[in-house]
């Protein structure tokens, strides 16, 4: 197939009306030579039985059920765009969102670009990317900065752009994070110290709905990826203080032994042997150096 400008990869699984909010919003504003793939990991509500394929919608469905890690990666393989938007199937994106957000993308120094991510029940209540708020690896929302596109630590998850080389470049997503669940911080901490930035572009605000990610996945399994994301890329004095934030969790010894267990300690030769940066660079860049959090 011939290769387009713009292809946005979104995965689904049981999103109900949800998804097909998402594909209208999506078409309304859709760039010039642009793609949408749709990737139906096994959805079993019928969600997908309306979407209509016509040459920019593609509807994708792996032989079997994949998670939002690999289902991620399935799509981006199969995108035929110069830039991979990578989209959750619960947003809405405003009219002409690309003109503002993908023109960063043509300097070579950016890895990856994202909107502010406002919460679709409550348009005021904002995100500006995302930063780690103590050595357990907790999340929260950064604050606005300045009008133009500037480097934070983490781009929200529901929406942000790459162009695809530097997608394949790096790897994709790690296959070894298992259903959903730090992913996208992997990302970000490989992107940024293999010399590239993400930046936050003010300018588009992109609506996602807020869900308990919890209640769909297991948390010893999300616990797994937290230790396999330190075990990959953290030095020994920052693994032992999450461990420490953690020492309490019953969950720990089980995730550990997973961690252990997989291609994690190879991973973590091949990609410290690589980069240009290590962990303390990208966390002292950020202001992101905290003691244990108590467990």
């Amino acid at each position: 197939m011939e290769p387009c400008r713009v292809s946005i990869v979104v995965i689904t699984h049981n999103e109900g009306k949800y998804l097909v909010r998402t594909v209208e919003s999506l078409l309304a504003a859709l760039p010039d030579d642009a793609e949408i793939l749709i990737v139906d990991d096994h959805s079993n509500d019928g969600s997908t039985s309306s979407i209509q394929q016509d040459g920019v919608i593609r509807l994708l469905r792996p032989a079997k059920q994949l998670g939002t890690v690999k289902a991620r990666n399935y799509g981006a393989n199969r995108a035929r765009g110069e830039v991979i938007v990578f989209s959750d199937a619960h947003i809405e994106v405003p009219p002409r969102w690309h003109d503002y957000l993908l023109p960063p993308l043509a300097r070579t120094s950016v890895g990856a670009v994202g909107p502010v991510i406002s919460m679709l029940s409550q348009r005021n209540a904002k995100g500006f990317g995302l930063r780690f708020r103590d050595a357990a690896l907790n999340c929260e929302w950064g604050d606005w900065q300045q009008r133009d596109p500037y480097p934070v630590p983490m781009l929200g998850a529901g929406f942000f752009a790459m162009r695809r080389d530097v997608f394949h470049a790096m790897g994709g997503f790690d296959p070894g994070m298992v259903k959903f669940g730090m992913e996208d911080p992997d990302l970000d901490i490989r992107l940024y110290t293999f010399g590239y930035e993400c930046l936050l572009v003010p300018s588009v605000e992109v609506a996602h709905l807020f869900r308990n990610d919890h209640a769909f996945q297991d948390w010893e399994t999300f616990l797994h990826n937290v230790m396999r994301y330190a075990t990959i890329h953290f030095s020994p004095e920052r693994m032992e203080k999450l461990i420490k934030s953690y020492s309490k969790d019953s969950s720990l010894p089980g995730a550990l032994a997973r961690v252990a267990a997989s291609d994690a300690p190879q991973r973590r030769r091949e990609i410290q042997s690589a980069r240009l940066y290590d962990d303390n660079w990208y966390f002292g860049r950020f202001g992101m150096d905290y003691e244990p959090a108590p467990a």
